[in-house]
């Protein structure tokens, strides 16, 4: 939703990220989450989006369509660690 103050992050559209003090509703402000700040949100290592394969240097935009239709580290650990652990607790073929 539009107006909501933490909207998810599109690649296709312009949606502010919104802060807010809660003492201080008023002492807010609306802005664009940094490149850097979405590799951390995704938990990836500063500048990982920067530079392509070639060594040039990406687009803004493209950068943030990069992380927009990327899937968060720590999620994807999370679920593979799970899978590691089902295929090792008692073999491949047990409870399937």
């Amino acid at each position: 939703m539009p107006t909501d103050p933490f909207p998810t992050l599109l690649a296709g559209g312009i949606s502010p990220f919104a802060f807010w003090y809660e003492d201080d509703p008023a002492g807010g402000c609306v802005r664009f989450p940094t490149e850097t700040e979405c590799e951390r949100l995704m938990g990836l290592p500063e500048g990982w989006t920067r530079y392509g394969a070639d060594g040039k240097e990406i687009l803004s935009s493209h950068r943030y369509r990069a992380l927009g239709n990327a899937i968060a580290l720590p999620c994807v650990e999370y679920i593979m660690a799970g899978i590691a652990e089902a295929l090792t607790k008692g073999g491949a073929n047990d409870g399937i």
